[in-house]
């Protein structure tokens, strides 16, 4: 019984045609030992069911999405229900069917866009990383994704994933949440110290947080310099349908 209601679920008539049906098309997979295809299948045929019953006004509206990445952007001081709230209803005046799906190991994906028959765009993201630097990074690299025109029809991004379209996601990503030429101003004096911090995203108006994870990144700061001045977001729950 408990294998008929998995095939109904995941929409399959064989468990055992998960792996064949994975490396076809809108499913296929990279090359890596740390993903398993039957929690993949599972992962993404979990995510389709959380966002088909969302509605949305339009479909995918480039325009509009470029003027809600300010609106977007301040969310990184909001809390977490405030933030998932925020996004659905921001995303979806865009076209866009927007979900946080829980992390299942064997499915190294940070997030996934898929283009509907009609005309909308699903955009999910795991809760993999609980910092909120790499959670607001990893959201502005989908949108990055996007706007540069990468998607065809749906779009699996694993973490280990690098290549030219990568590298403009993860530019526009760092530009939007970070000024760049103050940024460059910033790395160029060399001051590190937490009260300069402070002061630039102050004067950015940008968390600090989202400023010592940058600088992390980009190997100005140990991974261990001013941990209490990360932020955690607890996302592990499972959206209900």
């Amino acid at each position: 019984m408990l294998v008929i209601e998995w095939r109904k679920r995941l929409n399959v008539s064989s468990l055992l045609r998960i792996p064949e049906i994975s490396q076809a098309g809108a499913y296929r997979l990279a090359v890596a030992d740390n993903i398993d295809p039957y929690v993949l299948f599972a992962w993404l045929r979990i995510s389709d069911l959380i966002t088909k019953n969302q509605q949305v006004s339009q479909e995918l509206n480039i325009v509009k999405l470029k003027s809600k990445l300010h609106l977007i952007r301040r969310l990184t001081f909001e809390d977490v229900d405030t933030i998932r709230l925020r996004l659905k209803e921001y995303f979806a005046e865009c076209g866009i069917k927007f979900a946080i799906v829980k992390h299942f190991t064997g499915a190294p994906v940070q997030g996934v866009i898929k283009r509907n028959l009609d005309g909308t765009l699903n955009l999910i993201m795991t809760a993999r990383r609980k910092f909120a630097d790499v959670f607001w990074f990893t959201l502005f690299h989908e949108i990055g994704h996007i706007l540069n025109g990468d998607i065809e029809d749906r779009l699996v991004d694993y973490e280990f994933t690098q290549n030219e379209a990568e590298d403009r996601a993860d530019e526009f990503a760092a530009n939007t949440l970070i000024d760049p030429e103050q940024y460059s101003y910033l790395v160029e004096t060399g001051d590190f110290s937490l009260p300069r911090i402070r002061q630039f995203c102050s004067e950015q108006n940008i968390p600090t947080y989202m400023l010592i994870g940058r600088l992390q990144r980009d190997k100005y700061l140990k991974y261990h310099q001013y941990f209490n001045e990360k932020v955690k977001y607890e996302l592990d729950k499972i959206e209900k349908q």
